[in-house]
C-alpha cells in the first residue's frame, strides 16, 4: 500500500509540475488566468506536503509535515473557488470573495497556533471540512453555470469531474472520520493523489492544444469571419490576433498605428462576443 501511495504521489507530482510549466506559458500568451495559476500551485504545495510526510515522520517525529498538509488544504479550499468564480459565466459580489480570504486567513492562524499549543487535533476537524464545503459548492457551481467560452470545449470534462468531486469528497470525509478520526493523513493519501493525476492530466492535454493553436500554419475558419460580419481589415487583424502577435507587431506588420490596432481588436471582440484574445482564439480556431 505504502509503495502504491508513493508511486501516485510521484506522478501526480510530476503532472502537475508539468502543467505549471504550460499554464505559464498559455498565461504569457493571455491564454490563461492567475486564478487557475494559483490552484494548479495549491494542488502541487498540497502534494510536496504529501510526499514529504512518511520520510520525514520516520526521521523527525513531529507534526510539522501534518502543519504542513493543512496548509494546503486551506489553500486548495480558498483557490478552487476562486477558480471557479473566473471560469464560469457567473457574478460574484466582492463580498463572498472578501469572506473566502478572511476564512482561509483565520484557518491559517488557528492551525498555526493549534501546533503550538497542541491542539492541532481539533483544528484538523475544521480544515477538513473547510476544503470539503469549499469543493462541493465549487463543484455545483460549475455544474449550474457555463463556461467561459475560452474553456467551453471542455466543458464535458469539466462536468464529470464535478460530479466525481460532489460524490467522492464528502463519502471519504464521512468514512475517513467514522472509522479513523484520529489519523487524519488518511484522508487524502490515496485518493487524492489520484484525483490530482486525472485533474492534471486533463489540463495537460487541454494547455497542449491550446498552445497548439499558436502554430502559425493555423489560421481562423474563413465561415467564422462571415458569421461575425467582420471587414476585410478586422480579418487580417484576428488573423494574427490568434497567433499570439503583439498589438505593436500587428501595427508594424499591417503597416498602421497601435491606436487603430486596438481599435480593430475591441471590435472583433465586441463582435464575436468575447472580452479576451483567449476566448478569440478558441472561438475562432475551433
Amino acid at each position: 500500500m505504502f509503495a502504491i501511495e508513493i508511486a501516485l504521489l510521484v506522478i501526480a507530482y510530476t503532472l502537475i509540475i508539468i502543467t505549471i510549466f504550460l499554464e505559464l506559458l498559455c498565461y504569457k500568451r493571455k491564454l490563461e488566468s492567475l486564478e487557475t495559476i494559483a490552484f494548479t500551485i495549491s494542488l502541487l504545495f498540497l502534494i510536496v506536503a504529501l510526499t514529504i510526510s512518511p520520510f520525514w515522520q520516520e526521521s523527525f517525529p513531529s507534526d510539522n509535515t501534518n502543519v504542513l498538509t493543512l496548509f494546503a488544504m486551506v489553500l486548495v479550499g480558498l483557490c478552487t473557488p476562486l477558480n471557479i468564480f473566473e471560469e464560469r459565466q457567473i457574478q460574484v459580489k466582492p463580498f463572498w470573495k472578501k469572506l473566502l480570504i478572511t476564512l482561509s486567513t483565520i484557518l491559517f492562524i488557528l492551525v498555526l497556533v493549534g501546533y503550538f499549543i497542541g491542539v492541532l487535533g481539533f483544528v484538523q476537524y475544521a480544515v477538513g471540512l473547510f476544503l470539503g464545503v469549499s469543493v462541493m459548492l465549487s463543484m455545483i457551481l460549475e455544474r449550474r453555470t457555463k463556461p467561459q467560452k475560452r474553456i467551453a470545449h471542455r466543458e464535458k470534462i469539466d462536468r464529470k469531474f464535478a460530479i466525481a468531486f460532489i460524490v467522492f469528497v464528502p463519502l471519504n470525509l464521512i468514512l475517513t472520520y467514522s472509522f479513523t478520526p484520529n489519523i487524519f493523513i488518511q484522508i487524502i493519501k490515496l485518493t487524492i493523489p489520484s484525483i490530482f493525476i486525472l485533474l492534471a492530466a486533463s489540463k495537460l492535454l487541454d494547455d497542449l492544444q491550446r498552445l497548439s493553436l499558436f502554430n502559425s500554419k493555423l489560421e481562423p475558419k474563413e465561415q467564422h469571419f462571415k458569421n461575425y460580419s467582420l471587414t476585410e481589415r478586422e480579418k487580417e487583424v484576428a488573423i494574427v490576433l490568434v497567433q499570439g502577435t503583439t498589438y505593436k507587431q500587428i501595427s508594424e506588420e499591417l503597416h498602421i498605428s497601435l491606436p487603430t490596432v486596438k481599435t480593430h481588436a475591441s471590435n472583433i471582440y465586441r463582435k464575436c462576443g468575447v472580452k479576451s484574445r483567449a476566448e478569440l482564439t478558441t472561438l475562432l480556431i475551433n
